[in-house]
């Protein structure tokens, strides 16, 4: 039987594309049970003047808040209006690591336009269910 792509791989939103303001953005807890791989995309769109974005991964055992802790060396680096406007990517061996993930942002100075998506693979079982069903298939 052939799989399509889609059938393999999960998209999950890390953090939702916005004007994020200079604050720190928490996504919400991905549960990446059964992947084995994460891709973490980074959408960048225009930084406002002196506008910084730093981002990481974290992972916990639960979805409690407090629990989740920085995955070493899952950071991209800082955004600035240097290198805005462009696609980051970052891929995260899930074996052996906690259950859930999500994504922090922190903006500092100036609000900055960007988002975050998680592509979870190497799926234990496929096909696997998405989110929200395939837009188009062709």
């Amino acid at each position: 039987m052939k799989f399509s792509l889609h059938q393999f791989l999960k998209a999950v939103a890390g953090l939702v594309a916005d004007n994020h303001s200079a604050a720190t953005h928490k996504g919400s807890a991905i549960d990446r049970l059964g992947f084995e791989e994460a891709l973490v995309v980074v959408n960048s769109g225009a930084n406002a003047a002196g506008g910084t974005v730093d981002i990481k991964v974290q992972e916990s055992d639960t979805t409690t808040d407090s629990d989740f802790a920085d995955v070493a060396g899952a950071a991209f680096t800082q955004i600035t209006e240097a290198n805005d406007n462009n696609v980051y990517v970052g891929r995260l061996n899930l074996v052996g690591r906690k259950r859930y993930l999500r994504v922090v942002a922190v903006v500092g100075t100036a609000a900055c336009d960007f988002g975050v998506e998680v592509v979870l693979g190497a799926a234990k079982d496929a096909p696997v269910s998405q989110v929200n069903p395939a837009a188009f298939s062709l």
